[in-house]
């Protein structure tokens, strides 16, 4: 993805501000960045992370707007904006999709799941996902939509685990409703959060903060595989005993891009003024009909409605967006997976994902060259 990526935020627990004081604090941090060059479409575009979402990024966009009016491209300033405001279908889930589809192409190497123990795929396999927020729901909901089974999920009031699997909408729901995972029908409860990431599983996946698994709780990690869709969840010490006990880390520089992988997309299309499909969606309904009218007409023979249905539809701004995030997450992590196999030196996907990102970079510079 040619985007850069950088840190920024506001230093606040926003449940303690109303919406009006959030919108105040808002527009005065981007009328800040505004003041000194440090956001715009060619410059530094923001996006929701924690804390943020969909309203807060309007405001920001709001506030750029009116502080360059005549701008052609500014909305292009942010991202993660609502579809009325211009954002794109697909970027609230896209963090946790991204972290879906990095579990299910690392699982699908059959010798690396060899040396764990696991057979390839994700049927089957059990799951722990800490963190119920964007990231977490996500990452869980498409799991299990790609086979997997979550067994355990763990929030900061506690967790919960079953060995037979959750639904994870009646788990969500339960919690909107109570304020807490505990209670929730036939699970085991642990009023220590921590404790639910030492359960039973195949795949840990911590999409909550920073710094929870460390060295004094690394040995206790039941799961072969952990999948970092927060930012830096492991701390490097626990990195370094996890490989040494065999486990593989699929690395947050990668797993969790699948956010910021949209958020290019949006940027595209804030800068095309074009959705996703438009352009090409009705001509490419037409030529599917005509395929298949000419098809039944050589054949004698009628395509159900339903099947003709599905091959004739055009793809929307949607299964675009998904399509080239699932491209992106398949292509990189087997770029990343060469370099972890094929260099002796390099022993985790970490290492081989920050290999990779600055060879890229020195190539660059030698072919543009050093001028002046």
């Amino acid at each position: 993805v040619p985007f850069g990526g950088a840190k920024g935020g506001i230093c606040i627990n926003p449940k303690n501000y109303t919406v009006a004081e959030l919108e105040t604090i808002t527009r005065r941090y981007t009328t800040e960045l505004i003041k000194k060059n440090f956001i715009g479409p060619g410059i530094d575009v923001p996006a929701p992370d924690y804390g943020s979402g969909e309203r807060e990024m309007s405001w920001i966009a709001d506030t750029y707007m009116t502080m360059n009016p005549g701008s052609l491209d500014a909305l292009g300033c942010v991202t993660g904006k609502p579809i009325a405001l211009h954002g794109i279908r697909g970027r609230k889930e896209a963090t946790g999709r991204g972290v879906a589809y990095a579990v299910r192409e690392c699982v699908s190497h059959a010798e690396d799941m060899k040396k764990l123990g696991l057979t390839a795929g994700l049927d089957g396999k059990k799951v722990i996902v800490q963190g119920l927020g964007n990231v977490g729901y996500h990452s869980a909901k498409y799991l299990i939509e790609f086979g997997a089974t979550v067994v355990g999920i763990c929030e900061y009031e506690g967790a919960i685990y079953n060995a037979n699997g959750f639904n994870i909408d009646e788990v969500f729901a339960h919690r909107k409703n109570n304020g807490s995972l505990l209670g929730f029908p036939g699970a085991t409860e642990f009023k220590n959060s921590k404790e639910g990431l030492e359960q039973e599983c195949d795949i840990l996946v911590p999409a909550a903060l920073e710094n929870q698994i460390t060295a004094e709780n690394i040995r206790n990690i039941k799961a072969k595989v952990i999948a970092e869709g927060a930012n830096g969840p492991c701390t490097p010490e626990a990195e370094e005993i996890f490989t040494e006990m065999g486990g593989i880390i699929i690395p947050d520089m990668y797993c969790n891009a699948g956010g910021v992988t949209v958020s290019y997309f949006e940027w595209l299309k804030n800068l095309s003024h074009v959705a996703f499909g438009r352009m090409e969606n009705r001509y490419a309904e037409n030529s599917n009909a005509n395929l298949i009218n000419t098809l039944e007409s050589l054949t004698g023979k009628t395509i159900p409605a339903e099947n003709r249905l599905m091959i004739v539809k055009g793809a929307s701004e949607l299964e675009l967006v998904n399509s080239g995030l699932e491209d992106t997450m398949i292509h990189s992590y087997r770029e990343i997976r060469e370099t972890w196999l094929n260099k002796p030196e390099v022993k985790t996907l970490r290492t081989a994902a920050f290999v990779n990102s600055i060879d890229k970079i020195a190539i660059s510079y030698m072919n543009l060259g050093v001028w002046p």
